[in-house]
């Protein structure tokens, strides 16, 4: 997106795209179907229970048959971004993994970024705003490190996203990412997922691929 102000054009070049929306996905509904409320012994991989994030050993949650539904009504979501927004139109898209993540009290995750897919996302099923959003941190080498008088997407190289109930956020996998840190009595629970194109990928050249 451009802006022109007082005949002076700002580009937004070679930007890192980021889809943020509210939507109408019945998350309580996810919610009863995962029995959040039993306990998380057997469903979550081994962490450090005190202070990381859990997330649930099943990778491929959103291909059981009771999420079905939903994982339709995501995929429409994601194609609103990759197709409407960034125009990738010529392709069809995979999700290929899918996850529960758990935040208690105290409870963050490290920077990280997802290899081997494209894009990833995330659906917020169950949080408030003291219960950690989603913050973007920008790891390139920065020459000469300035003080900005205000911080905006222009200059800043961490960005912070304040979710609520419904939020869907949708980003480039390679964009560090993390959870912010639960200060809340409430649990934050949210479900994860990555993309692949499917189809024909690139021209007729020696790096062309052909993905099903």
């Amino acid at each position: 997106m451009n802006t022109i102000q007082n005949n002076k054009e700002v580009l937004l070049l070679f930007p890192k795209v980021v889809y943020v929306k509210q939507t109408s996905i019945d998350c309580e509904k996810i919610l009863q179907l995962t029995n959040e409320k039993a306990s998380v012994s057997g469903n979550y991989d081994d962490q450090d229970k005190k202070y990381l994030t859990l997330a649930s050993k099943n990778k491929k949650i959103l291909n059981k048959v009771k999420y079905k539904n939903f994982k339709k009504e995501i995929m429409e979501e994601f194609y609103q971004y990759a197709h409407d927004v960034l125009n990738y139109k010529n392709n069809k898209f995979k999700m290929t993994t899918s996850w529960f993540t758990k935040s208690s009290l105290g409870q963050e995750s490290f920077y990280h970024l997802h290899n081997n897919c494209m894009f990833s996302g995330v659906l917020y099923l169950k949080t408030n705003e003291y219960a950690g959003g989603i913050d973007f941190c920008n790891f390139e080498n920065v020459r000469f490190q300035l003080k900005a008088t205000k911080y905006d997407v222009l200059n800043a190289t961490n960005y912070n996203i304040v979710p609520k109930i419904g939020t869907i956020v949708f980003f480039p996998s390679e964009m560090y990412h993390r959870i912010l840190k639960n200060k809340s009595n409430e649990e934050r629970i949210s479900l994860a997922f990555n993309f692949l194109p499917i189809g024909h990928i690139g021209g007729e050249g020696d790096s062309h691929a052909n993905i099903k």
